[in-house]
């Protein structure tokens, strides 16, 4: 059976939520990308374990964030 994989978006951060194919005990990971408000996760179909996030903050504005970037990258 194959494992089930929840990215959830909060105004905390990004949050990983994972469990078995029968749900019946679920794993929670977070905050990535802490402090953060994040928009929309998604993750890369080449590597599942990169994550890319959409978020803004009242300083920075609009930000495109990928989890093994150092740095941030402004969107146009």
């Amino acid at each position: 059976m194959s494992n089930v994989r929840v990215l959830v978006g909060t105004r905390k951060g990004a949050f990983i939520l994972t469990a078995d194919a029968k749900r019946a005990q679920w794993d929670i990971s977070g905050p990535h990308f802490a402090g953060w408000e994040a928009y929309h996760i998604n993750g890369s179909p080449l590597n599942p374990d990169r994550l890319y996030a959409s978020q803004s903050s009242g300083w920075f504005g609009q930000v495109i964030q990928r989890s093994d970037w150092p740095e941030q990258i402004n969107a146009p």
